[in-house]
């Protein structure tokens, strides 16, 4: 009798250690540490009719279309002389493919960013995408009519002034919402 109480209790401790999963978040908590809500929530039911693919894997082209525009607007920087003064006027760029407080956001210079900045003006240096994926993130939500949740994945190519061009895999995540002027990037979500 002992043994099969001590087997429930681990059973019940592993079945709790490795609950954090986004596609079953735990009964006995209402948030998880370190995750974002998204404010998505599933409103169509599921039909046996034609399945198809799974929702989340489905991503509209106008979704896909501001995701891979907005990463390439934020992601794109240019140091050589005459170009962008810092990190912030690629932010400014891609402030217009977003809405809400992440306008504001976006733009601003930050200090943190200075070092890295002096870095590729040393080189000038200019950066480059080359957006190789836009998908729903594994265990996302499902895009519905109003919000999407999207992982963009993408190249970055360093080309400095002289020397060998660096390329290195990368990878950010949106949260669009519609709005009155379309699919706007409006947070970035584990940033």
């Amino acid at each position: 009798m002992y043994a099969a109480i001590g087997i429930v209790g681990s059973l019940a401790a592993l079945s709790t250690g490795c609950s954090s999963s986004a596609s079953t978040p735990s009964k006995t908590t209402t948030t998880q540490p370190y995750s974002v809500s998204a404010g998505i929530t599933d409103t169509t039911s599921p039909s046996s009719e034609n399945p198809g693919p799974p929702p989340s894997s489905v991503l509209p082209k106008d979704v896909e279309r501001t995701a891979r525009a907005f990463t390439e607007a934020y992601a794109e920087h240019d140091a050589r002389d005459g170009k962008d003064s810092s990190y912030a006027d690629a932010g400014a760029r891609a402030a217009r493919l977003a809405a809400g407080e992440l306008v504001g956001i976006l733009g601003q210079k930050r200090q943190s960013q200075d070092a890295a900045w002096a870095a590729l003006r040393a080189e000038k240096a200019r950066q480059t995408v080359k957006v190789t994926s836009a998908t729903v993130p594994d265990g996302a939500p499902a895009v519905t009519a109003s919000s999407a949740l999207v992982r963009v994945n993408y190249t970055l190519t360093t080309t400095p002034k002289s020397g060998h061009a660096r390329r290195s895999s990368e990878q950010l995540a949106l949260r669009l919402d519609h709005t009155s002027k379309g699919w706007r990037v409006t947070a970035l979500p584990w940033a």
